[in-house]
């Protein structure tokens, strides 16, 4: 039931609209229920028929029924439903010339023949006046004009209005059921259009988050395989390291996480790597406890921190010390991690891990997130995320 009111939330707030624009044209607004009348509320529920009811069972759930089928082309579609909204326009006319009041939706026409005994104007009026009242006269009761009018009869023509009257309201009617069916197609093919580009951008997150996992895979087997043929109970913990690291990434599935689980995450990695480094790394953690709820994507600390141990740590003998430091300041969240490198050592990555992160903020953020790197005095290297600091939503 929640569903169904969500996916058509936008039609019922437009026709939640038109009934309260309707009410209060027709109604008013009373000052008790007393004060109501009578001919007002018919006025107001043929009214409602017309421009809710009929519009919604013609034209709102046939045309729904034919986009969700898959075999009906565009230009079908099209045609269809201008063929709903002239039916739409019989189903009114036919409605205004039976039941509702006369010409109280879209279309007013009024033929009344003058009287012959019409009496002759007295001496006191001018001959000039007289042929004007009576141009005047003759103007009302050949009288054709077009809105909505809020006629208090609530029955239909009690005479013959012949079948060019019908006609004639039903082709305005029609045309007004035609334009509201042109505005709901034009509404459904942005929402499609939206959906379809939500589902590219779920699509591409996927693909670049599971681009990362070869990545870490062939490090993490890299290490696994050098302590194979050193130590064979270490390779049995680097194995468990290595189990724990990708179960926890692969239960997952969110493409945005907080700051508390990347960490989790990045000491699992990083317990592997101790068992290879031993104490030529060292981790410093600068983390604000805001920071902590912060949301940002997900492997983006572990890709900075698999970055700085592969180009940073691993070519220096005696191994270095990272530093990672997390803050949030004005409504922005900046993460910062900082390694040691060897003089002139170039990186012979493919540096897919920061590419792929690149492509996800974009994705994710647009203009208002920052990835940037810099050496800082030739002997460090930090690379620096700034992204609006947002918190997860609880359910």
């Amino acid at each position: 039931m929640f569903k169904l009111l969500r996916q058509h939330r936008v039609l019922i707030c437009v026709q939640v609209s038109l009934t309260l624009l309707l009410a209060l044209s027709t109604i008013g607004i009373p000052d008790s229920l007393k004060d109501v009348d009578s001919n007002a509320c018919l006025s107001f529920m043929h009214q409602f028929i017309q421009v809710v009811v009929l519009p919604c069972i013609f034209i709102y759930f046939p045309l729904n029924y034919l986009l969700y089928k898959k075999n009906n082309s565009r230009k079908r579609i099209y045609l269809l439903s201008l063929a709903f909204g002239f039916l739409t326009g019989l189903a009114s006319a036919t409605y205004t010339h039976t039941i509702s009041s006369p010409g109280s939706f879209l279309l007013k026409l009024e033929a009344e023949k003058t009287s012959a005994t019409e009496p002759k104007p007295s001496k006191q009026i001018t001959d000039k006046d007289a042929q004007q009242a009576k141009k005047d006269k003759n103007d009302d009761d050949n009288s054709v004009s077009f809105g909505i009018h809020l006629g208090n009869s609530t029955e239909g023509y009690k005479n013959s209005t012949g079948v060019g009257i019908f006609f004639a309201e039903m082709f305005i009617h029609g045309l007004f059921y035609c334009l509201l069916a042109l505005i709901l197609l034009q509404y459904q093919a942005l929402a499609h259009k939206r959906k379809l580009k939500k589902q590219l951008k779920q699509q591409q997150l996927d693909i670049l988050t599971y681009q990362l996992n070869p990545h870490f895979l062939f490090n993490s087997l890299n290490s696994i395989r050098g302590m194979l043929y050193e130590d064979a109970n270490e390779a049995k913990t680097l194995l468990q390291q290595f189990r724990a690291l990708f179960k926890h990434h692969f239960e997952n599935k969110q493409h945005l996480q907080t700051l508390e689980k990347e960490i989790e995450l990045c000491q699992l990695y990083l317990e592997l790597e101790k068992v290879r480094f031993e104490e030529r790394l060292e981790l410093v953690w600068l983390v604000d406890q805001k920071a902590l709820a912060a949301i940002l994507p997900s492997m983006s600390l572990f890709t900075f921190v698999e970055n700085a141990i592969k180009h940073g740590i691993t070519p220096l003998i005696y191994g270095g010390k990272i530093t990672i430091r997390a803050r949030v300041y004005r409504a922005k969240f900046t993460l910062e991690v900082t390694n040691p490198i060897k003089p002139n050592h170039q990186a012979d990555g493919t540096k897919t891990g920061l590419a792929n992160l690149s492509q996800r903020l974009d994705l994710i953020y647009g203009k208002h997130s920052q990835l940037t790197s810099h050496i800082i005095d030739g002997s460090s290297y930090q690379v620096t995320l700034v992204i609006p600091f947002t918190v997860k939503k609880h359910d």
